[in-house]
This record gives C-alpha cells, structure tokens and sequence, in this order.
C-alpha cells in the first residue's frame, strides 16, 4: 500500500472514498463545507437526526456520483475533541483502513485537517497515518496458494490531504521518515512469522547478511567453530539439542561516530524453542516461532538507523540457536562455563534465553560501549504479569530506565519498570557453581534480569526489556492481524534517534 500527501487543491483524480474525521457534538462542518456542499449537508442532517453523533468508532457514509472528492463520503467518529490523543488516534486510523477495506475502496482520500486536536499536531497525525495504515494493511501470504483472479487487497493507497499549504513540505519530510519506520517493523514482522523449518539459525544469519549488504553496515557471523574457540558454553549448550548449528550475528553501523561513544543492541534469537528436556506443553508450542522477537527486532533496527542515518555508533549483536531436544540435549543439572568464566547450573532448559543472552552481554565489553540495551521474549511470568500491554523493563541505570519509557510512551510500544534489588540475587545462586540458570519459582521476570546482570560488562549502563507479553498478537489488532508485530523496532530507533550522553548516568 501506498501513502502520500497533498495539498487540497493538488489532489489528483477522484478517490474511491473520501473521509473526514468528526468529534462528539460537532455540527457545523464548515471545513467539510467548503470541500463538498452536497455531503456534508447530508453529513449535517444525519448528525441533526441523531443517526450519527461523533462518538469513538461510529461511522456515517454516503454515496452519490456527484461528489466532487469521491462518489463514496465517510465521516469517521473521533469522540470527544479533548480525548484525542495518540493512542486513540492510533485505533482510529487502525479502523479507518478496515473501514476501507470493508468497502473495497482501493483509492482512498483522508482529509487531514479533521484529525488533529491539541494534543495531535499535523506533523503526529501525519506520523502516524503513515505509520498505521503501512501496519494495519499487513498481511503475511508467503504461504498462501493464491488464485490468480484473487481481487487485489484494498486500500491500495491513501492519500492525506490538507488546506495547510504552508506545511506540506515539512510534513512529507515527516511522511518519508514515517515510512521508513513502518517497512522496517513489516520487515520485522515478515523474518518472524517464517516457521521454524524456514527460519533456523544460519538462514536469520543469511538475512542479516542481505541486509548488511543493502543497507552498508558492517557485518560478521561467528559460526560454530568461533563459538566454541571463543568459549561461549551458554550459546552451545543451549544449541546442542539441535541438528542447526548456532550463530551469533553482529551487526555494526556508524564508526565514523565512535569517538561519541557506542551503543550495544542485544536481541535473544531462539528460531524454535520447544523448551529442550523440560519440554514445554504442546498446546501453543507453535508460537515458540516468535521466541526470536528480539533478534529480529535488533537486525531490523540497525537496517532502520542505517535509513535515517542517525549520528551514532551502533553495534546490534543477535545470538541465535534452535532450542531441540536431538541426539545430545543439555541436561538439568548440567553445569556450563560461560564466556565470561562464570559457571552455571542448568535447572531447566526451557530458561534457556537467558543462557544465550550471557555470553552475547558479556562479548559487548570488545565494543566498550556506552550502554547496553537488550530485548527478548524471555519469561512467562512476565507475559502473565503484563498481558500484551506493556513489555517489562529493567536495568541498572535509572536515566536509561527513563529514556526508554519516555520513548515507548511515544511510540505507543510501553514499557513498565520492575525492580532489581540484590536481595533477588539470593534466589539465583547454586551449590555447585556460581549461579542457576532459574530462580526459586516467584519473581521469575527479575531473577531472569538478575541472572542477565551478572554478565553485563562491569560498571556499563545496561536495560533489559522483556516482550515475552509483546512481541506477537494471539488475534487480530488494530493495527496486525494474528502473528508477529514488530514490537521493539518503533522503540529502540526513538531512543536512538534522541541519544544524548545525558541519557545514562
């Protein structure tokens, strides 16, 4: 799908449907006026007869040839003006390309001017028109057999226009920028919805390698003979259940901004975890296709920093295994020397992200950076916590902390804070090593963090943020259908795309 702006008077042909946005107890439309007499003099009626009133998610249409914008008009209920804010507008642009959708509108025509309140400028309603419609028109089909008379998907464009002449160019800046965001989370998207017989260790290398290669970033790939000279025991061991040999892949962007300091993007890519001995049950085992959100939300970040060109150096590293239970499995009670020296006994091998995660936290201290932040689909407890609301987030820097829930308040990707109190320390320690790779059964999303801690370079500001509850939708969205949603993408390029040194401590 396409999106584009215009100027009123610079809208090309008639669209399929033209629509406006209306709020609660509006009734002079003068706006709307001033575009089409004929419809909104039918749209004054309907409002006066109360058969539409403006409220969240109502709709009233009208269709007649004579229309001058489209023979189809829509007004589209935003509610009261004071409540629209960018959660709310988000859902409604959301519905707006169902509606269209609904009405096999394959040109559709968006008056820009009717959505914005205080709180909703021209340039945020633009961002997020671009962002949402991209989004909410998804679908992935790679494995559909399609039919060759199948009708093509509307809408196949939308085109937002204004009566502000003067700040067209500024908002299709704001558009361009917009756009790209959106195809890195559809990228995101689509890498994470391939199946596990697809999309296995050394195919997500081979893709991050693509797209090193499309977008200029550095690129390397430790393979299995470099784990093991390197020592990195989580990563194996997790890995030695499975036939696929492991990888860890690293992406780099930016040198030429390295004296400002680097920031370390960490992301867990377990391409199928059945939970390897400690197997996990059966029902919903087929979701465990997502448990390499986080990579994939990495990888598809630097190919988007890459696109904006932010003045940063970033290093994206993503260690990737298949989680199986074959000829040699880890066992529990396994006792495992990580990359960093630290030994830990395996209690359960369905925790087995945090394993992975060690040895790629403790590799970042080649890169000395700045900062640390990780994402990955780590632990039920969180899902069960949270729902798919909100990700959990913690760390050791509170700026850092605070950066990143500014940014997923922003974004609309939230992210709520659990604490990391040494006293949770107690609960991951071992016996017969220095640490366990599970806690005592409670607080499992802060024994997880508190695991992660331990190997994080020395004195390095480090957030981890758990999308165990986000990275996918069980059912269809506002803005996906059912399967993967890019979660952690729109996140980490906003807090990227505002780094200062003010940010970490």
């Amino acid at each position: 799908m396409k999106v584009s702006l215009a100027g009123l008077t610079k809208a090309g042909a008639k669209a399929d449907l033209f629509v406006a946005g209306c709020f609660k107890g509006e009734k002079d439309l003068k706006a709307l006026r001033r575009i089409d007499s004929s419809f909104a003099k039918a749209a004054e009626t309907a409002i006066s007869k109360k058969r539409f009133e403006g409220k969240t998610g109502e709709s009233f249409s009208s269709y007649q040839a004579g229309y001058r914008q489209a023979p189809e008009m829509l007004l589209l209920g935003l509610g009261e003006k004071k409540d629209l804010k960018t959660a709310s507008l988000r859902k409604s642009v959301g519905a707006l390309t169902g509606l269209a959708n609904g009405h096999k509108a394959m040109k559709v025509r968006v008056l820009l001017d009717s959505f914005l309140s205080e709180d909703i400028s021209a340039e945020e309603a633009v961002k997020i028109f671009t962002e949402i419609s991209l989004l909410a028109a998804y679908k992935f089909l790679q494995y559909k057999t399609k039919k060759k008379d199948d009708p093509p998907k509307a809408p196949g464009s939308i085109e937002l226009v204004t009566e502000k002449k003067e700040l067209v160019s500024t908002l299709r800046f704001v558009m361009a920028r917009s756009e790209k965001i959106a195809k890195a989370v559809l990228f995101a998207r689509n890498l994470n919805n391939e199946p596990g017989n697809v999309m296995n260790p050394p195919r997500l290398a081979s893709e991050a390698k693509k797209l090193a290669a499309e977008k200029k970033l550095g690129c390397k790939v430790l393979g299995l003979a470099e784990l093991k000279k390197l020592g990195m025991n989580g990563i194996l061991a997790v890995n030695q259940g499975s036939v696929t040999p492991p990888v860890l892949i690293i992406l780099e962007y930016g040198k030429e901004h390295k004296a400002q300091g680097t920031v370390c993007l960490v992301g867990k890519g377990v391409t199928f975890d059945t939970g390897g001995i400690s197997i996990k049950p059966s029902k919903g085992m087929e979701e465990m296709k997502y448990d390499k959100s986080g990579a994939i939300a990495v990888i598809a970040t630097m190919g988007l920093v890459a696109d904006l060109k932010l003045p940063l150096h970033i290093v994206g590293l993503a260690p990737s295994v298949e989680n199986n239970v074959a000829a040699d499995p880890q066992r529990p009670g396994d006792i495992i020397r990580m990359y960093n020296g630290k030994t830990v006994e395996v209690m359960n091998t369905d925790a087995e992200g945090r394993l992975i995660l060690a040895d790629a936290l403790s590799y970042c201290e080649e890169f000395k950076p700045v900062a640390i932040i990780d994402a990955a689909t780590l632990t039920g407890m969180c899902h069960h916590t949270f729902g798919d609301k909100t990700c959990g987030i913690l760390g050791t820097d509170q700026k850092l902390i605070d950066a990143i829930q500014k940014a997923g308040e922003k974004v609309g990707e939230r992210c709520w804070q659990l604490p990391l109190w040494e006293e949770y320390g107690e609960c991951i320690k071992s016996h017969h090593s220095d640490l366990r790779n599970t806690g005592d059964g409670y607080a499992g999303t802060i024994t997880a963090a508190m695991f992660l801690k331990e190997f994080v370079p020395e004195k390095t500001p480090w957030v981890h943020l758990d999308i165990a509850g986000t990275a996918y939708c069980s059912a269809n969205r506002f803005d996906c259908p059912k399967g993967a949603n890019g979660f952690g993408v729109r996140l980490l390029t906003e807090v990227l795309s505002n780094w200062s040194p003010e940010n970490v401590s």
